[in-house]
Parts: structure tokens; sequence; C-alpha cells
């Protein structure tokens, strides 16, 4: 089972989360806000480009729908889900 830490603003508009693993391994995501709803996502790295203007795939550049980048105060929003 992954653990998340709770989320660490860099920025007003860049929401990123820290999973680790039972096995000791641990990674950093940037967090996805899905408007007008309660569904956050983290995005690795690795497969999303964290410094595109919305989500998108690091790949084909394809666009994550329904997804922008989560801001502080979506998070605020939502405070209860962390």
């Amino acid at each position: 089972m992954l653990t998340a830490s709770m989320p660490i603003a860099t920025t007003p508009d860049q929401v990123w989360v820290f999973v680790s693993a039972p096995d000791g391994a641990v990674d950093v995501v940037r967090l996805a806000y899905a408007p007008g709803s309660p569904r956050f996502v983290g995005l690795p790295i690795e497969a999303f480009d964290p410094s595109a203007v919305l989500p998108t795939y690091s790949p084909t550049g394809e666009l994550v729908n329904g997804f922008r980048w989560a801001t502080t105060a979506d998070v605020d929003a939502y405070a209860y889900l962390f």
C-alpha cells in the first residue's frame, strides 16, 4: 500500500506530494485537480510533464482530460480529503 504525505506547496500554483512504498521507495508527484469535484490525482514526474501549463503525458504531450494542476486554493477548499 502506498502512503502519501500532506500536500506541499512550492508556490500557490504548484502542489506536490511525497509517496512512499512499504519497501522504503519514495517518489514525488504533482497534484492535479478536476474542477468542480473533490477529485485529485497525483501524477508522477516520470510519466507526466510537471512544467507544462496543464497536465500532459510526457511521451505524447496529450492532455490529461478533465484535470488541471492543483493550486493551494483547491487543496484548502477540500482540506478534509487530506
